[in-house]
């Protein structure tokens, strides 16, 4: 047996001895569940997996292995446990490697749910109403970009409600097949917004270099990977998963660049604790409507966080509303008589939902 052959034997040892581990986590995991029904306590309890987490960012740094990968298998793991006591799944808009799937794996892995890729932010709003998937995860807003006008829209016309948010650090990187060197590149794919995001580095790292747009991020990994020459703008967990490697990092322009993604159900989350409220209103079309409705807000020192208009589709040159405020519009009185008089002025009003952040 050569070298080879024996370092890959003790490997495959170390991954069963590592799957014999995670089947007796599971079965104690289930016995706690058992535990906690019979005693009519919650079975998720968000203190002791952020505990294991904590534990877990401690060790991956002490022993020099990738912090982010580390957290994402120990989400996983805490989410086959959570599984075994309360499967479900979640949709999100694909496809695998996505920040969508980043999104959905820090909010809800965890949870025990499955997440799945859908081709379309709809797609992700339909399996949710239908019942294909117990939660969904789209993005609403970048920091750089804004609203997501498609998920805005599909707010207004679905009976979910928002369930929690989740914020993700846009990373991009360029990705190549396994021994490119940056000298060996010539083509680079992405999404034109990722593009965007990196025309700095592109235009001094790689000025020479022909560009090709991409409908996705993730998309653009699997087809550098079959060429050569070819590079890819994308994340580190599209790298991990089909295999490229990282050739340079944080390469986009804004370096704290963040998307914010609502997580959308039937049922809340519980998460950080500071709760948020989202709503969309329509007014009157007449001069103060708007400024008469935001001054409901500061008369009760609500701080609003976001506010940002939408055409009325039916009505041209006339508008929705949509708006997030610190504070509960369901359980704290000051927000809910907010709520009901802005509902007194408004032509229309719907209240997405009060929520947490999770991950």
């Amino acid at each position: 047996m050569s070298e080879l052959d024996e370092l890959r034997r003790m490997i495959d040892e170390i991954d069963a001895e590592i799957l014999r581990l995670i089947a007796r986590r599971v079965e104690l995991a289930r016995r706690i569940g058992g535990l906690k029904w019979a005693s009519g306590l919650p079975v998720a309890d968000l203190e002791r997996e952020e505990e294991v987490l904590k534990r877990g960012r401690e060790l991956a740094d002490s022993l020099k292995i990738d912090r982010e990968l580390t957290l994402i298998a120990l989400r996983a793991l805490i989410g086959i446990c959570r599984r075994a006591q309360s499967p479900g799944r979640a949709s999100y808009l694909g496809p695998r490697g996505s920040f969508s799937e980043e999104a959905a794996l820090k909010a809800l892995l965890s949870r025990g749910f499955e997440p799945y890729p859908m081709p379309t932010i709809r797609d992700v709003f339909r399996a949710v109403e239908s019942g294909d998937a117990e939660y969904g995860v789209v993005p609403v807003e970048n920091s750089i970009e804004g609203g997501v006008r498609e998920t805005l829209d599909l707010l207004l016309e679905t009976p979910l409600r928002v369930c929690g948010e989740v914020q993700v650090r846009i990373s991009l990187n360029l990705i190549a097949r396994p021994g490119t060197k940056l000298e060996d590149v010539k083509l680079v794919l992405s999404h034109p917004t990722a593009l965007a995001q990196c025309r700095e580095f592109l235009g001094r790292a790689l000025k020479n270099v022909r560009i090709e747009d991409c409908p996705s991020t993730a998309d653009a990994v699997r087809r550098a990977l079959e060429l050569d020459g070819a590079a890819a703008i994308a994340s580190k967990m599209a790298a991990a998963i089909y295999g490229g490697e990282i050739l340079a990092s944080d390469i986009q322009d804004v370096k704290d660049d963040m998307t914010r993604f609502f997580v959308i159900g039937r049922r809340k989350l519980a998460g950080s604790g500071r709760r948020k409220t989202s709503i969309i209103f329509r007014l009157q079309h007449r001069p103060g409507s708007l400024h008469e409705a935001l001054s409901i807000f500061a008369s009760k020192r609500i701080n609003l966080t976001r506010i940002e208009s939408r055409p009325v589709k039916e009505r041209p040159w006339e508008y929705l509303f949509h708006a997030d405020f610190e504070g509960d519009g369901e359980e704290d009185e000051v927000c809910i008589e907010a709520l009901k008089e802005l509902g007194e002025k408004a032509l229309f009003l719907k209240i997405l939902g009060s929520y947490e952040e999770l991950g």
